[in-house]
């Protein structure tokens, strides 16, 4: 899939998610940032399944080199912040685009709502690393403003 291809479908999913959820994106509602990624996963899923992937909100395992048991070796998807001076911590993306139990990774996002983004660096550096380290296809960074107009979407890496 390209770069323009995805790209047009954030774009019809996030004019959905304004369309059918507005209220969501309102500062004064303050809701939380998993309630507002669900809503745009849902819809991010409905153009992706026909081509064989699924859409997980927070999704945290990947399998590991060798088979453990019934499931394989499951792990968390660690990513080394150290560059950042935060030492390494457990991340896991606001939504995936990818086939699970395999190495089809195409798309991760992370969504901010502009009027909580203070963290938006460390999103930016997150990006990057899930490219890097685990293979991502694409990374991009959402901003949500109360209207669509003033919306963004980057995509990465971001360096």
């Amino acid at each position: 899939m390209t770069k323009p291809f995805i790209r047009s479908i954030i774009r019809k999913s996030l004019m959905e998610l304004y369309s059918k959820d507005a209220l969501l994106m309102d500062s004064a509602y303050d809701i939380n940032e998993r309630t507002v990624t669900h809503r745009l996963a849902i819809y991010l899923e409905s153009y992706f399944q026909k081509y064989g992937y699924i859409v997980d909100v927070e999704y945290n395992r990947m399998r590991g080199d060798t088979v453990g048991d019934a499931v394989g070796n499951l792990m968390g998807k660690r990513l080394n912040w150290e560059e950042n001076e935060q030492g390494s911590s457990y991340v896991y993306p606001d939504i995936i685009v990818h086939i699970r139990d395999t190495d089809d990774n195409l798309l991760l996002i992370e969504v901010k709502m502009s009027w909580k983004n203070v963290k938006k660096s460390d999103d930016l550096l997150k990006i990057t690393e899930y490219i890097k380290e685990i293979g991502y296809q694409y990374g991009v960074y959402i901003e949500l403003s109360p209207d669509i107009e003033n919306s963004q979407i980057l995509f990465g890496p971001f360096n």
